[in-house]
């Protein structure tokens, strides 16, 4: 869902678009595990939310969005997805804290066979490619994929649900970092400021009042 909606709305958009994961994390965990959402976080959603946009690239200029409706539509719905795997990864880890790899081995195999299948009757699976691009993307696989979610999910079960999804939100940020010291990229002034928005309201809206930390220390 969330290819297509990069295909539809462009990059900036949908990466806006699949992180209502921020909101909907944490109001999952509200709705059935009873866990409270601080109300700094939920005014600080929106900040965090535009920064991403503007990270993102929504102020440069893009171009046309080619299908904007199905492509809100399925980016919206992939953000609700994966609020719904972070509560589910969350919830095993808090029931069964030495078993954090079998989710992700589950995930990952239903994965596989879920996007094999509709690959096969939507778009074709061609595997004929060079050696080079499969070691690329097993190394993506295993680091982006298998590595992080395990790490994710080690981490989701001891964090509150809101830093959880708030501290995910840095992907995008760190990305734009990655292009500038491997890839050599540009980013314009307005993502750069969208990255000090996005980093400076996650830490804002997550830190521990200095009150609470005396209460704490005494």
């Amino acid at each position: 869902m969330w290819t297509v909606s990069i295909l539809d709305v462009g990059a900036a958009i949908s990466t806006v678009l699949i992180n209502v994961q921020v909101l909907a994390f944490p109001l999952l965990a509200r709705i059935f595990s009873g866990t409270q959402i601080p109300q700094r976080f939920l005014h600080l959603s929106p900040l965090m939310l535009g920064g991403l946009a503007i990270a993102g690239g929504a102020l440069s200029g893009s171009q046309q969005a080619a299908n904007p409706v199905r492509g809100t539509v399925l980016g919206i719905a992939a953000g609700v997805a994966y609020a719904v795997y972070l509560y589910l990864t969350r919830l095993a880890g808090e029931r069964s804290p030495l078993h954090f790899v079998t989710p992700v081995c589950v995930s990952t195999a239903s994965a596989a066979v879920t996007s094999g299948a509709i690959g096969l009757l939507v778009t074709g699976l061609p595997l004929d490619i060079p050696a080079a691009s499969w070691g690329w993307i097993a190394a993506l696989a295993l680091l982006g994929q298998v590595v992080a979610w395990l790490l994710i999910g080690r981490g989701t079960s001891r964090l509150p649900p809101n830093a959880s999804a708030a501290l995910l939100l840095l992907h995008p940020v760190m990305a734009i970092g990655l292009g500038m010291l491997v890839l050599r990229e540009t980013p314009t002034a307005s993502q750069l400021t969208g990255c000090a928005l996005v980093v400076g309201a996650i830490w804002f809206a997550n830190r521990t009042p200095r009150s609470v930390d005396a209460r704490q220390a005494s």
